[in-house]
């Protein structure tokens, strides 16, 4: 009876690694990332640069071009296991100077899908290009135009496809204490006239990056923040605080309220990422992007 337990309990034992093993494959879906220094999987002429300049890069360095006439594609080769519904990503450094209009396209069994993104906005993260149909194999998927309408450096850093259409956030999910939890993170950062990175931020570049963290896409200036969210009458955390300390009419500065008297934001030069009081006098308007709680 006893060597029958033992029996029962190694087949119970393996079984529940089997599932467990199982379970763990199912919820890592198939991911690959190519990085623009991959051997073999990158692919670009000489009109496209290499720098690392920028903090925000993914891997050693990036590339960049100038915008031409013809296409003179940055190409990323992507391994797709089996035919079926892939989402595809775009990385790149954050610089509000790049190329508004930049075109990229997917290729699918009906051929190539072009998108246009707006690289000045969402740099150092992840951004999702879109889901689509692709065949299996091994071939060149993802290509970087120099085609565009618009100046500024077109970028080709990194791409990524993940198996599947990634899941919806559930609407509200950040809210106004998510938001005071990630600016927390920055403080400390030294202040950066143009700065999205952890080297150095301004106002809106910390806003830019604490929302965009969260997966809320800001415009880059506090001037085009201002136009977005919803008019509050008093500060709350999370809610962005705009103002203009020379006391004109128009927003030169945004922070995020911790609470009804007290923001974090980046100020002026020679200062840091930090806690500071909420000003009625030089206020403009209070905007809530989130939920407060």
């Amino acid at each position: 009876m006893c060597r029958l337990l033992v029996v029962f309990s190694a087949v119970f034992v393996a079984a529940g690694l089997f599932l467990g093993f199982s379970s763990a494959a199912w919820s890592a879906p198939y991911t690959q990332v190519v990085d623009n220094s991959d051997t073999g999987r990158f692919s670009a002429s000489s009109s496209w640069g290499r720098s690392s300049y920028s903090p925000d890069r993914y891997g050693r360095n990036y590339r960049f071009a100038r915008p031409g006439a013809g296409q003179d594609p940055a190409m990323f080769k992507i391994r797709i296991p089996s035919t079926g519904r892939y989402t595809v990503y775009a990385r790149w450094p954050a610089n509000a100077g790049y190329n508004s209009r930049t075109r990229i396209a997917i290729r699918t069994p009906n051929g190539y899908v072009w998108s246009r993104i707006d690289q000045r906005i969402n740099g150092g993260q992840w951004v999702r290009i879109g889901t689509y149909r692709m065949g299996s194999g091994d071939r060149w998927r993802v290509k970087i135009s120099r085609r565009s309408g618009a100046r500024g450096y077109i970028i080709a850093d990194a791409v990524k496809v993940v198996a599947g259409a990634p899941r919806t956030r559930r609407p509200g999910g950040a809210t106004g204490r998510d938001v005071v939890r990630k600016a927390k993170t920055w403080l400390g950062v030294p202040y950066r006239y143009g700065g999205t990175s952890r080297d150095g931020v301004d106002c809106s570049g910390l806003t830019y990056r604490v929302f965009g963290s969260l997966g809320i896409n800001l415009p880059r200036t506090a001037a085009e923040q201002y136009q977005k969210g919803v008019a509050v009458s008093t500060p709350a955390p999370g809610v962005l605080n705009f103002s203009n300390y020379s006391g004109g009419n128009s927003v030169t500065h945004v922070g995020i309220a911790v609470d009804g008297d007290t923001m974090i934001d980046a100020p002026y030069p020679g200062t840091v990422v930090r806690y500071d009081p909420i000003s009625p006098r030089y206020t403009i308007g209070d905007k809530r992007i989130v939920p407060g709680r």
